[in-house]
């Protein structure tokens, strides 16, 4: 098998109504294992109400409905939120040749149970999950079939899928042909868990409206991206199906000891040299009251607290995402998505934006370590992350034959 490219970061992170890395070239992995339904169906269109809706049947330890987030409301008090890892979830929907802002499933460890009552075009992409298919056609499999990821599978009506606890990484994000249609809330459907707005996290039984033509846009797109052969056997008989070609993992080279790039912050020099030295050489372990709002880090090993006594008291100020706050108690806390807008603990460091998708695969008892780097050389990482996403969206604009940017992102 040719192996994906690896990312250039060396890494040593709903409603109820509900990094340079190349596109991976088709490998010589097997052809997609084929599960069929019947010899020929008559149609897999589902009827009743609930006929677009995915069933939540086990919520997993945190699943919940993301996009981009609300940006541009920290004037109101409101971090941008949405998806962990915002560029995960953008590859996740144009892997199905969805626009990339569509809102997507984020799942946080442990996954959930979902049935689905129509045929799905859909990805699964970010950590390592395996993702299990249990049930086909609303009847049990006498052996459950595991199915890849970081590729588009199309999926039979009366699927029963299973996400169980990710080998590597610690976060996925799942598309769906035409997106989910959840409700619109100050202009996101992200559940915003910190703020409470945007809905919750998702439980048993809860219902997730797709796009009403969910089944139309599934049949052609997998048409088009699996081939005449395959695509008409998934299509036309209810057949599991997904192409050669992959794209690669974003998990970071050494997980779960992450090799995270920083530049000196606003109070850097306010710290003691020796903490300084301290805080940089030292491996520190993520703590298990970490969640989306920030990763708490606590001495591992031969690590200590810092002393924190030559720091300043100060009034508090704007924060963001990759900020690396320093409390009196001397353990750094590294702020994500939902993390509050403004703070008086000292910024003593900033993670470089590229290694933003690093952060969302720390999980409880992953290492972290920090390592300073220029601003140049943090500007280098984001352009080249900014670049594989191009180079992933032509690739797969081809694959689909559109434009993903010329399509009208229905909100």
């Amino acid at each position: 098998m040719e192996p994906a490219v690896k990312p250039s970061l060396k890494a040593s992170g709903p409603n109820r109504h509900k990094v340079s890395t190349d596109v991976a070239t088709k490998s010589a992995e097997k052809m997609s294992e084929r599960l069929s339904v019947t010899d020929k169906r008559p149609s897999s269109k589902a009827k009743g109400r609930d006929a677009a809706k995915l069933c939540i049947r086990k919520a997993g330890l945190l699943t919940t409905v993301q996009d981009q987030g609300r940006s541009h409301m920290a004037h109101w008090a409101l971090s941008r939120g949405g998806a962990a890892d915002p560029m995960a979830a953008r590859l996740a929907n144009l892997l199905v040749g969805n626009h990339p802002d569509e809102a997507v499933i984020e799942i946080t460890g442990p996954g959930p149970q979902i049935y689905s009552p129509c045929d799905l075009w859909m990805a699964s992409y970010g950590a390592e999950h395996e993702l299990v298919l249990q049930e086909l056609a609303g009847r049990p499999l006498r052996k459950a079939m595991v199915l890849p990821l970081h590729r588009p599978l199309f999926i039979p009506a009366g699927s029963l899928l299973q996400w169980r606890a990710p080998r590597q990484g610690w976060r996925s994000w799942v598309a769906f042909a035409g997106g989910l249609q959840t409700p619109l809330v100050l202009g996101s459907r992200s559940a915003h868990l910190a703020a409470g707005i945007g809905g919750q996290r998702l439980e048993a039984q809860d219902l997730l409206a797709l796009n009403p033509e969910v089944e139309g846009i599934s049949v052609q797109r997998a048409l088009t991206a699996l081939g005449g052969e395959l695509g008409q056997r998934a299509t036309y008989h209810g057949e599991c199906a997904w192409p050669r070609w992959r794209i690669a993992s974003t998990i970071p080279d050494g997980w779960p000891l992450l090799d995270v790039p920083v530049i000196k912050g606003r109070h850097w020099a306010a710290l003691d040299p020796a903490e300084q030295q301290a805080l940089m050489d030292q491996v520190w372990k993520v703590s298990s009251q970490s969640n989306r709002q920030g990763l708490r880090l606590e001495a591992h090993g031969e690590g200590r607290p810092l002393n924190t006594a030559s720091l300043p008291q100060l009034a508090s100020e704007a924060v963001h995402l990759g900020t690396v706050q320093l409390p009196p108690a001397g353990l750094p806390v590294i702020l994500m998505g939902e993390h509050q807008t403004t703070g008086g603990y000292p910024r003593v460091l900033e993670v470089a934006s590229a290694a933003y998708p690093m952060l969302s695969q720390a999980a409880a008892g992953n290492f972290i370590q920090f390592h300073l780097i220029t601003l140049e050389e943090a500007d280098r990482m984001s352009y080249a992350m900014q670049r594989l996403q191009i180079r992933v969206e032509q690739a797969l604009q081809a694959k689909f034959g559109q434009r993903f940017h010329d399509t009208e992102h229905r909100r």
